[in-house]
């Protein structure tokens, strides 16, 4: 016979453990929405040719980007990162407006690849 503890002990867990998915699972979409719209601001700020604000934004991105992935490891997440990587790299230090429309390419792919991971 199951004793009346070990059931309620194992109906607490199972509710908890029910409890503790469904806020992970909706942390990683506000993570991932965050993201994406902070990619939208950084691609606004580099076609008005405004560096600081488009690393800013770059740098805000990926931030909220590497806190998705821990909650929802995929590859379209990771990829949209290493692009994110790019395109900070590109943009530092720099005023040339020929690697600030790059730097705006690779953050036009990073965004297609976090809407891709919804």
């Amino acid at each position: 016979m199951i004793s009346r503890k070990f059931f309620v002990a194992a109906a607490g867990l199972i509710v908890g453990l029910g409890l503790s998915v469904i806020p992970a699972a909706s942390a990683e979409q506000v993570y991932l929405e965050q993201a994406i719209s902070e990619a939208n601001e950084a691609i606004q700020a580099g076609n008005a040719q405004e560096p600081a604000s488009l690393i800013e934004h770059i740098d805000q991105s990926y931030d909220r980007a590497r806190s998705a992935v821990w909650q929802n490891p995929t590859d379209h997440i990771r990829q949209g990162i290493k692009l994110l990587r790019k395109a900070s790299k590109v943009a530092k230090g720099t005023n040339s407006p020929t690697r600030i429309t790059k730097a705006v390419g690779f953050v036009e792919s990073a965004k297609s690849h976090f809407e891709a991971a919804r």
